[in-house]
């Protein structure tokens, strides 16, 4: 069973999860159902709840051309990794989890 991402909110993260697996690179991209303005946080939790990753971006990337690059982390381990993505200033939020086998 490979990878797999389960996502809720009106922010949507996507990732490729083929062949997602320890010690892989997951590659985060972002789809808003509303019109949202930015800045956005987005905060990254390991299965262990540390935080592995937390950044201010200024445009959400969506994979499109013109799109700012993928959000990246290393998968260190297996485990449920918590991915949080908040609009700064509005009311957006969106919240997955990336369950690596």
């Amino acid at each position: 069973m490979g990878a797999r991402i389960e996502s809720t909110g009106e922010i949507e993260t996507r990732c490729d999860t083929a062949g997602l697996c320890a010690g892989g690179t997951a590659k985060l991209v972002f789809r808003a159902f509303d019109d949202v303005s930015p800045p956005f946080t987005i905060k990254v939790r390991a299965p262990s709840g540390k935080i592995i990753l937390e950044r201010v971006i200024r445009e959400l990337p969506t994979g499109r051309p013109q799109s700012p690059p993928p959000v990246t982390f290393t998968v260190s381990a297996p485990g449920a990794y918590k991915i949080e993505v908040v609009q700064i200033y509005g009311s957006q939020t969106g919240n997955a989890t990336l369950d690596v086998p």
